[in-house]
């Protein structure tokens, strides 16, 4: 990497390997946690046509460009802009040079697929990583610290759609009382864009899923019935998980649209699964399905523009 000096920006591409983090020590705030990522196969494609290969694997911060990017796995691919800046490696003696990409932007995920979302809390972040690479860490003896694993599970807990990542206790192998958050203030902007382009998926996906049902109203009696029928298994609570859709669970409703045999690609039926799954959350479909009555019922895409202009 020394060869590409750092007067310029490049573009890269890399393929996802694993979430980590790093851990230092600061004289007034004690030990603190930083989110990593690690990439693998690293390429300069300022010319597509044309890779170069920088490094078999690098790792990087996780910064809130990468996390907007949602729960990537192994061996998905990335590309973004950075520069490359040498660095000293060491606590004590600090003498070795490195090399490292520094200010990534215009992240993206190559594959255009559905993503799920990360915590955004640094702490329950640290706790997800401590979680998900659990067997790993326990043969290496690395610390699960308390403050940061009950984050996680807590965080876990008040889920619609919880990750499929296991909840495990922590340790008293460190004392975390003076730990402290960082802050990526640099990233702050990109973050809002990026927050503000998922807000606005979420709007169209829902508006269409509300277009589709209109015209297909014998699915809307079908889905409070499945509704009903899971409302009546978890009882009418209204603090209740699935009561933001209704009480009709992701794998419920999947199931429901796979039993109607659509004459889709599996990727194109899992999209309306996704816009359907929105359109349950619309207050549109609560009257529906509480079977309530209003002058707008039958134009949501008024009742959904009144909602985000009240935001």
């Amino acid at each position: 990497m020394n060869k590409i000096g750092s007067e310029e920006r490049h573009t890269f591409r890399a393929v996802f390997g694993k979430y980590g983090y790093k851990r230092y020590h600061d004289k007034l705030r004690g030990e603190l946690y930083s989110p990593t990522m690690v990439v693998k196969q690293v390429e300069i494609i300022d010319d597509p046509e044309k890779p170069r290969s920088v490094t078999d694997h690098l790792w990087l911060n996780l910064t809130k460009s990468f996390t907007s990017l949602g729960l990537l796995h192994s061996g998905d691919k990335i590309q973004f802009d950075g520069r490359v800046v040498e660095y000293t490696q060491g606590y004590i003696n600090k003498d070795k040079k490195d090399y490292k990409l520094s200010y990534p932007t215009k992240v993206e995920l190559i594959e255009n697929r559905e993503v799920i979302p990360l915590p955004e809390d640094h702490q329950v972040l640290i706790g997800m990583i401590m979680n998900l690479n659990y067997n790993f860490y326990m043969k290496t003896k690395r610390p699960f610290v308390p403050y940061f694993m009950d984050a996680f599970e807590e965080w876990q807990n008040n889920q619609d759609n919880p990750l499929s990542i296991e909840c495990h206790q922590g340790n008293e192998w460190e004392n975390s009382e003076k730990y402290e958050r960082l802050n990526y203030h640099a990233e702050e902007k990109a973050w809002q864009d990026a927050k503000m382009a998922q807000q606005e998926a979420k709007k169209k996906n829902m508006a269409e899923g509300i277009e589709f049902l209109k015209k297909h109203p014998e699915w809307i009696d079908e889905v409070i019935v499945i509704g009903k029928r899971k409302e009546q298994e978890v009882g009418v609570k209204e603090n209740h998980p699935s009561a933001k859709h209704c009480f009709i669970s992701s794998s419920s409703l999947e199931n429901f649209v796979n039993t109607k045999q659509l004459d889709l690609p599996p990727k194109q039926i899992r999209k309306l699964i996704t816009k359907i799954k929105y359109a349950l959350a619309f207050d549109w479909f609560k009257e529906k399905f509480q079977g309530e009555k209003s002058e707008d019922m039958d134009n949501p895409f008024s009742k959904l523009a009144n909602f985000y202009n009240q935001k």
